[in-house]
């Protein structure tokens, strides 16, 4: 008797502290994640969602110009991107195949955590089509299975070198996976040459992995309400990563055309903290990456409008990403001389490559 009391006063501890109310501020809880939505909710209740000024104008998108996503009939195929992976062809010595619960079996939580370069997929014969072979969803039957290895992500970036025998401790975990099992390992070149395409995409990701920014500094703090005031006029919007947004509708390009961050703790923007006067930053960042944007000569335009906009409401001096003064023809002719560098070496920005090595 006494066991089950004890053990039903520990119930009510755990059940408590699950579903007890969070008396701590947002701002100060570590980790907080919600819907667009719920962050707009959010806002309201603070009374920080009536921006005095309508400067939306500003964030035109008909400046815009980038190509229409062709529109895709029928079920969207998965498939290894040529490009950027190392394909291992799991082949059959005898007619089988291999069911979803199966390959969870053998691509294991260890498999997913130390060999998270690799994508698993398999062809499905029900469905006609690859796709994904350990996702969630309907259990399916694939005959056939490929290993994709990220020749980017698996790149050491700390010593700047591509060791082939990451790829090796690939090989060797296939072999222990698939021993069970009357298969061979078929690759889509030799170990040497994915470690030489390897670092040819990964040198290419150091060249063109930039962001353009322009810094509006301040040399006194701004009051960050007034801050909180100008970037909701200028049309932006707060929510992903607790910072401010150009959110992009379109299906072309990275999800933001550029952002609104800064360099004073904690890096962005609480609304529990702007309410309560405790968060007044010392500058606003405004940026977005080159590669992934949908059109990044544009965006960059309509961005530099945007800072002028908050400078004239705030104050404050426009600088560039070296913290020099800002100067419009020197940036727009370096932005534009990186896009042709880009074109030339075959990256299109906003593209669904760019999207994938950016």
């Amino acid at each position: 008797m006494p066991y089950i009391i004890i053990g039903l006063i520990a119930l009510s501890i755990i059940v408590y502290l699950f579903f007890k109310p969070k008396n701590k501020p947002a701002a100060t809880q570590d980790y907080f994640i919600s819907t667009q939505g719920q962050s707009e909710e959010r806002v309201k209740k603070l009374d920080l969602n009536n921006a005095s000024e309508n400067a939306s104008y500003i964030l035109d998108t008909k400046r815009l110009s980038f190509p229409k996503p062709i529109k895709l009939t029928g079920e969207i195929e998965y498939k290894p991107d040529s490009e950027k992976d190392w394909v291992i062809n799991i082949e059959t010595l005898k007619p089988t195949s291999f069911t979803t619960e199966q390959l969870f079996k053998i691509f294991d939580k260890y498999w997913r955590v130390n060999y998270s370069a690799a994508d698993v997929y398999g062809y499905s014969d029900k469905r006609k089509k690859w796709t994904y072979a350990i996702v969630g969803g309907d259990p399916d039957i694939y005959s056939k299975v490929q290993v994709a290895i990220d020749l980017v992500e698996i790149y050491d970036e700390e010593s700047s070198t591509y060791d082939t025998k990451r790829l090796e401790k690939y090989i060797t975990e296939l072999k222990k996976k698939f021993k069970a099992f009357p298969v061979n390992l078929e690759f889509d070149g030799t170990i040497e040459q994915a470690a030489l395409r390897g670092k040819k995409l990964a040198e290419l990701k150091k060249e063109f992995d930039i962001e353009a920014v322009i810094l509006l500094k301040s040399d006194k703090a701004f009051d960050g309400k007034l801050a909180w005031d100008v970037l909701q006029s200028v049309g932006l919007v707060w929510g992903d990563g607790d910072l401010f947004h150009w959110n992009n509708e379109e299906d072309y390009g990275h999800d933001q055309h550029f952002s609104v961050w800064t360099t004073t703790e904690p890096g962005y923007f609480m609304p529990e903290d702007i309410k309560d006067g405790s968060m007044n930053p010392t500058d606003l960042g405004f940026s977005f990456s080159v590669p992934r944007s949908a059109d990044p000569k544009n965006v960059f335009a309509v961005m530099f409008d945007a800072v002028k906009y908050c400078q004239k409401r705030l104050g404050g001096t426009i600088l560039d990403k070296d913290g020099n003064p800002f100067n419009e023809a020197k940036e727009k002719k370096y932005l534009d001389d990186l896009i042709e560098q880009m074109k030339k070496k075959g990256l299109t920005a906003g593209s669904d490559k760019a999207l994938r090595m950016f």
